[in-house]
């Protein structure tokens, strides 16, 4: 008789396990599994209530499966985390990863005080394997009377715990694999955002968004030097940011409270796991909930003109995994390169368009200008004139006084043209003793004209004054629309007017 009910236990305890295989199989998520299957184990081992949760011992724990009659004040774990603070053996079984029998509760030498008053009588903990970060424990209580675990009761519990220990890890590759293949589609549309001629702030702005999915995060934003305090924007948030927490972040901070400030000047990005256990934290950020925190800079040199990038997961959340790490620091990396490309292919086209001696525009900057100018100057109805500039005498001070000093008319010439006209004019140098200033104004010219001719009359003063006495300089000038549509239209006549006063110039100095 004893043998046929030990058979038939066998038989039963086969049949759940192959059921619990069989599901775990189909829903490759360990973390919950069905009310019949919970019923089923508390029903073979005799227990009062069957829990499953997960969790670490700084996070706190969550309850994903509890069956069975028990207490009610152990429902509290379905709507919130089981904290460190209440005490108990639970916890050495998180950190150890051994299971633990305890037949009587009460007078074990490790208990929670909660669970006491709960009624717990006997209880068995059997932690199973890690899933993204958090350790999976199978509990089973009895409450009342205490009774002891029956060699049955705890090899059914083991296989339990072995069997959800084997989808575990099942489902921590399958985690870990899709981490993998979404990070290094992050990482590569980062890369890609090298190619892109944009800005380095809006490269920051889309490589925070790109990473915002696979990083899991709640808030990123961009951190900019503004002499003595730090300005934040805010270019991505999940629907668990609070809009205070983004005002609290856009107000910005002074640069001695700003850990975006220290991570610019170590040239190092910081990770902060626990926020609120940070000797540096603000407490308006922690009543807002925020959990973990990264400050990576984007910019390397000079701190006082950098670019960090702020990232921040709040609420109950993980800390940075190495995975993340990894992310943002190839990621601002990417970005860095994306920025000091762009900066060597401006400084290229800049020298390509840059006069050497006067460090004006050349002509092929002025050509390039012109066509813009004239192009805005159709679509808004206004003005455009073209100065054709020769200074007078460049041939005699080399001569006299050799072409060092011809170089000093020329840089000083170029000077007192920026001096004399205004900061939106644009001024060349197009030749040897050759310059162009382009100079917008509204329809009519006729006042444009007058004071554009001024101007170059003010600079003519100020290259005097400088130590070329004798200096001299030939103007002529031509006006959209008045003189003509087109860019060599307009070059032609301008030049062949500062020509005809160079002529009259030199009839004057004859006589």
């Amino acid at each position: 008789m004893r043998r046929a009910a030990a058979a038939e236990e066998r038989a039963d305890d086969a049949e759940y396990l192959a059921n619990l295989t069989l599901e775990l199989d189909v829903t490759r998520d360990p973390r919950v599994i069905s009310e019949h299957v919970a019923r089923r184990l508390q029903q073979l081992t005799h227990a009062d209530q069957i829990c499953i949760s997960f969790g670490t011992t700084l996070r706190g724990v969550r309850v994903t499966v509890l069956h069975g009659d028990g207490p009610p004040q152990l429902e509290v774990f379905r709507q919130q985390r089981f904290q460190r603070a209440e005490g108990g053996a639970f916890w050495e079984r998180i950190e150890s990863g051994e299971p633990l029998f305890v037949d009587d509760y009460p007078r074990s030498p490790t208990t929670s005080p909660f669970m006491v008053q709960a009624g717990v009588s006997a209880v068995a903990h059997l932690p199973f394997g890690s899933l993204d970060g958090e350790v999976g424990v199978l509990t089973a209580f009895r409450f009342g009377t205490p009774g002891a675990w029956t060699a049955r009761e705890q090899t059914l519990l083991r296989a339990t715990a072995s069997t959800l220990g084997h989808a575990v890890q099942r489902a921590q590759n399958f985690l870990e694999l899709e981490q993998a293949v979404s990070f290094s589609r992050a990482l590569a549309q980062v890369a890609r955002l090298t190619e892109t001629p944009i800005s380095l702030y809006e490269t920051a702005r889309r490589a925070a968004e790109i990473m915002a999915g696979p990083a899991q995060l709640d808030l990123a934003a961009l951190a900019q030097m503004d002499g003595e305090h730090v300005i934040h924007q805010v270019h991505f948030r999940s629907a668990a940011v609070s809009a205070e927490l983004v005002r609290l972040v856009e107000q910005g901070l002074a640069r001695s409270q700003s850990l975006a400030w220290r991570s610019l000047q170590q040239n190092q990005a910081l990770f902060v796991d626990r926020y609120q256990d940070s000797a540096v934290r603000i407490e308006a950020l922690v009543d807002e909930s925020v959990q973990a925190l990264a400050f990576v800079p984007l910019t390397a040199g000079d701190p006082a003109r950098g670019l960090a990038l702020i990232i921040c997961r709040v609420g109950d959340a993980p800390p940075w995994s190495e995975n993340d790490r990894e992310l943002f620091l190839t990621a601002a990396h990417s970005v860095r390169l994306s920025h000091e490309r762009q900066h060597s292919m401006e400084s290229l086209r800049e020298a390509a368009l840059t006069d050497p001696l006067t460090r004006l525009g050349n002509r092929r900057a002025m050509e390039e200008a012109l066509l813009l100018g004239l192009e805005e100057a159709r679509e808004t109805r206004s003005g455009l004139s073209l100065i054709s500039l020769d200074p007078d005498g460049l041939k005699g001070v080399n001569d006299r006084e050799g072409h060092d000093r011809g170089d000093a008319l020329l840089a000083g010439f170029a000077t007192s043209l920026q001096l004399a006209f205004r900061r939106e004019d644009a001024l060349f140098r197009v030749g040897g003793d050759e310059f162009v200033v382009l100079v917008k104004h509204p329809t009519p010219a006729g006042t444009a004209v007058s004071g554009s001719l001024a101007c170059v009359q003010v600079a003519l003063e100020k290259l005097r004054d400088s130590g070329f006495g004798q200096a001299d300089v030939s103007a002529g000038i031509a006006t959209f629309p008045e003189d003509g549509d087109e860019a060599e239209d307009l070059l032609r006549l301008s030049d062949r007017r500062m020509y005809l006063q160079k002529q009259e110039h030199q009839a004057f100095l004859r006589t």
